[in-house]
């Protein structure tokens, strides 16, 4: 459900995030004459890609425990994602040389064959691709050492101050620049870069599964909370740190911000209409990843603007991809079948 929650806010940010002339479509509540309200949904979205991430980390520590995490493992769950990204590339090139209304999408036959092999992109979000692999091309007991070496709290902690680190480098340009004539350093230097722009909050998914702090703070609120007030009272929370998040403004706050989310989203008690639905959006959510951008910012430019209205058109996105997901999914399994490839979840 977490990746539920994670792709919802990817949609929110990329959407809403947004001030003066470069806002879309037609918010209807404004906090002054450039900023809507929904501003503020898009800028507290920004936990997308942590979530993501301590997700990541929480299932491989998990997997790990459970004698389940191997190199052959984490190559099948390579091979699967290669295979859906591919068949999303050939999709969009395909319709973008059918319509010819983006003459960048496909582009010269080498743009595609580039990207057949990650080293171009059609798509800003696809930068993730490339992490998640590298990620998974580390031996587990290479960047698991900490996690095995060290105390959960101590980790959660040193995870922390790696973040804000990391913001502050990155911050005040302190990484040293690649020459541009040496273009495969400088397509190492970014991939380097964003792994470790990642690491914390994979590391401190690790944790926070090592120290079972969601079934701690599970039995502290059962033990201190009357059951009743359990959802009201991490509503309330939410809510609070919704709006000291805005209020501060600061992005170097995203990672303890991100690990409260995380934490708030798994212990609130759902319905079973609520679970279905992030369930559902859980299972679509590397699909709508993939080619979300499409639709608003790519190839069907400002599609998603035609409804108007924020909240329309987020659901319009919501449609448009999950519609696509479909198409995706069925040619991946009339691959799977082709090639008799067992199923491997992500």
């Amino acid at each position: 459900m977490t990746k539920g929650m994670a792709i919802l806010c990817m949609m929110v940010l990329h959407l809403f995030c947004r001030t003066g002339e470069d806002v879309l479509g037609t918010p209807l509540l404004w906090i002054n004459e450039t900023t809507p309200l929904v501003f503020w949904f898009g800028f507290f979205a920004e936990i997308c890609v942590p979530i993501y991430s301590l997700c990541a980390g929480y299932a491989q520590q998990l997997l790990k425990e459970q004698g389940k995490l191997t190199w052959e493992s984490n190559v099948r769950r390579i091979i699967k994602l290669l295979v859906n990204y591919w068949i999303v590339l050939a999709l969009f090139c395909g319709l973008g040389f059918l319509l010819g209304i983006d003459p960048s999408i496909p582009g010269s036959l080498t743009d595609f064959i580039k990207s057949i092999v990650l080293v171009h992109s059609y798509n800003g979000a696809w930068w993730y691709l490339n992490t998640y692999i590298l990620l998974l091309l580390i031996p587990h007991q290479i960047w698991m050492w900490p996690v095995k070496k060290i105390k959960y709290q101590y980790g959660l902690v040193f995870c922390l101050l790696f973040q804000v680190g990391w913001y502050f480098i990155t911050r005040l340009n302190m990484i040293p620049s690649v020459p541009q004539e040496m273009p495969v350093a400088v397509f190492l230097e970014k991939e380097v870069v964003n792994l470790l722009g990642i690491m914390p909050y994979i590391l401190a998914g690790a944790f926070l599964r090592k120290g079972r702090l969601m079934e701690k703070c599970n039995d502290w609120m059962q033990r201190h909370i009357p059951h009743k007030l359990h959802n009201t009272v991490l509503l309330l929370f939410g809510g609070v740190l919704f709006i000291c998040t805005n209020l501060a403004h600061k992005a170097v706050f995203v990672g303890i911000v991100s690990v409260l989310s995380f934490l708030m989203f798994n212990l609130l008690k759902k319905s079973k209409p609520v679970k279905k639905v992030f369930l559902f959006l859980g299972k679509h959510s590397t699909n709508i990843w993939l080619t979300h951008m499409f639709f608003y910012a790519y190839l069907f430019k400002d599609l998603v603007t035609i409804v108007k209205y924020p909240l329309l058109m987020l659901a319009f996105m919501f449609l448009l991809c999950i519609m696509t997901s479909y198409v995706v999914m069925g040619i991946e399994s009339v691959i799977c079948k082709l090639c008799k490839w067992k199923e491997c979840a992500l």
